[in-house]
């Protein structure tokens, strides 16, 4: 029971940042036919996901908390 749980844990916390919208671009000055000054810039929005603010937002800490007890109560 515990290994199956900790398994779909897992999975569902990798899929969501796997969910990301990233933009990468990147910027440099050519002088002499040769890249100056070479700046990459690559940025990620991840959707948000209610289970993992549940996990890390401050605000569900006791209730998650909660849960967790109630869960390793039962089993």
């Amino acid at each position: 029971m515990v290994k199956r749980f900790i398994i779909i844990f897992f999975l569902i916390t990798t899929s969501v940042s796997a969910s990301s919208d990233c933009k990468y671009y990147a910027e440099a000055d050519v002088v002499d036919d040769k890249l100056i000054n070479k700046k990459e810039h690559y940025t990620c929005k991840e959707s948000d996901n209610f289970f993992v603010q549940f996990v890390t937002d401050p605000k569900y800490e006791n209730s998650f908390i909660m849960v967790v007890m109630a869960l390793l109560e039962n089993l």
